[in-house]
């Protein structure tokens, strides 16, 4: 679902339920329950995960709805809006305490792919509740009591302010279907006269199907019109029950668990390491202990010299009835020596749990991305390593990568994450150059150099091709990292095409659009 078709359901919304009283709301697993009454019992579902998103008129409502939910119980919608063309909507609630006092919240919907949540914030934009630790942005605080931000955009453009703009694939709100059909105004209209036209077409009911039954939220040629009530019971989603479709839920589904599964790892991972990280204050009372042995005679509390840099300070130690100092400081020694063994193992540990998370999102987005008949392809990957049947047979199933020759170099590309395996670790030689989306879902790229030295425009070529071929290839800028195919290595019992790398470099580049590609004759 694109921004702009969000942003079009949600505007439809408001006029429903503008002045509507919040009866309930309840929780159910991934699930947001909302029952309003406005004229009537108007039932929403908001289902954040597994993915894709969904946000559906429903008949009943379940779950059980949390301390800090409940309080906005009867409150009354004041408003309901998006941020922009972003895939982020508020709905304003307030509500009179019987004291008198009104009090405002904002109940705040993302539903931005693998990582879609739901908040509740204060009337300071606190948050009081979250559903999920899912965050696209890694450094944006999204837990209880922190101040609600929204992630972070990519695109610098939008309808309202393109100027500099070339394609409305630069633009917020756009995905490469919806930037396809707005690119065709341009063969009639201005830009600016093509964003005032997709604008209108925004603020009116009416949806356009194409020849592929995607829906597009503005008017295009010889399409299907029909109203939101005829998108059947979802809002943000038409799915469809082809068997394709049902292929790709079925692997979106197993990886979205694998992934939840890492980041709950990680997040343990981080508080050992924060514990082990520690051990210097334990090595520090080991010395302390050992260098002030002599002045024990009983329990009590003793004045410690304690040796440091800065020279010698008195601390006060409190010394427990019967307690042993010199095992006490023996058991300090060694925990602390083993916890400092243990940071780089733990680091380490931590980093590959993070690539595995990564590589499960990857595979996310492959299941939304190929083809029908590389679906069935995965699936027979999945199968086969779900019963452990022999590399050969694998092998057998696999398409060959993309390929382009260029200028002195060849460019490879790999089409899943079996074609992956089988380009980086099969194909590749020690001094081919790889390339990655940096921290992103993407194509694996691997350059291979015949009778040209590497260049800034080789690099540049590959990193764009990159760009396209990873999840957020609609975006402006993105970041690709790139180091010779000898520094990345694939751990023992570690899923294909999953790796680790190092000594890389990171090039920011725009992505290579559609049209690019198809005359570079890697379309696939």
């Amino acid at each position: 679902m694109d921004g702009l078709t969000f942003y079009k359901l949600i505007h439809i919304l408001k006029e429903k339920l503008i002045n509507s009283k919040l009866n309930t709301l309840t929780i159910d697993k991934d699930s947001v329950f909302l029952s309003f009454y406005a004229g009537g019992i108007f039932n929403l579902e908001y289902r954040a995960a597994p993915a894709p998103p969904v946000l559906k008129k429903v008949v009943n409502i379940i779950g059980e709805s949390p301390g800090a939910i409940s309080a906005i119980h009867g409150a009354f919608v004041t408003d309901i809006g998006t941020f922009s063309y972003e895939r982020a909507c508020f709905i304003e609630l307030k509500k009179r305490k019987a004291s008198g006092k009104l009090l405002t919240y904002k109940l705040i919907l993302e539903p931005a792919g693998n990582y879609a949540n739901f908040f509740l914030l204060s009337s300071e934009d606190i948050i009081l509740y979250s559903l999920s630790p899912r965050t696209i942005d890694a450094d944006r605080n999204i837990g209880a009591g922190g101040r609600y931000s929204l992630p972070k955009a990519n695109k610098k453009y939008t309808l309202l302010k393109y100027d500099g703009a070339v394609s409305f694939n630069e633009l917020s709100g756009f995905y490469p279907v919806t930037a396809k059909y707005a690119d065709m105004l341009l063969e009639k209209y201005s830009f600016a006269e093509s964003c005032r036209i997709i604008q209108n077409n925004l603020l009116d009911d009416k949806f356009y199907i194409d020849e592929k039954g995607k829906v597009i939220p503005f008017y295009i040629d010889n399409a299907k019109v029909i109203t939101y009530e005829d998108l059947g019971d979802y809002f943000c989603v038409k799915e469809n029950k082809s068997a394709s479709k049902d292929i790709s839920r079925r692997i979106k589904k197993l990886y979205t668990l694998k992934h939840d599964k890492y980041l709950d790892l990680a997040e343990k991972l981080e508080q050992e390491l924060n514990t082990a990280k520690k051990y210097q204050e334990i090595l520090d009372e080991a010395e302390l202990i050992k260098n002030n042995l002599y002045k024990v005679q009983a329990a009590g509390k003793y004045i410690f010299e304690k040796y440091s840099k800065d020279g010698i300070c008195e601390v006060e130690y409190n010394v427990e009835h019967g307690e042993n100092l010199q095992k006490k400081s023996e058991k300090l020694f060694k925990k602390a020596f083993r916890l400092k063994k243990s940071v780089p193992l733990i680091e380490e540990r931590l980093q590959d749990t993070m690539q595995l998370a990564l590589f499960s999102e990857e595979q996310i987005f492959y299941a939304e991305t190929l083809s029908e008949e590389e679906l069935s392809e995965f699936e027979k990957i999945l199968d086969d390593e779900s019963k452990n049947k022999n590399k050969k047979q694998k092998k057998e199933q696999l398409k060959p990568f993309l390929e382009y020759v260029g200028d002195g170099f060849r460019l490879y590309a790999g089409k899943n994450s079996a074609s992956n395996h089988e380009l980086v670790f099969k194909f590749a030689q020690s001094d081919d150059i790889w390339f990655h989306g940096r921290n992103i879902p993407s194509a694996h790229i691997i350059i291979r150099l015949e009778k040209a030295e590497l260049t800034n425009e080789i690099i540049e070529f590959a990193s764009k091709v990159t760009a396209y071929y990873s999840k957020y290839g609609s975006e402006s800028l993105i970041d690709i990292d790139y180091t010779y195919k000898k520094y990345v290595t694939k751990p023992k019992n570690t899923p294909a095409g999953f790796v680790i790398y190092k000594r890389f470099k990171t090039i920011t580049v725009k992505p290579f659009t559609m049209q690019e590609i198809s005359n570079y004759g890697l379309l696939k």
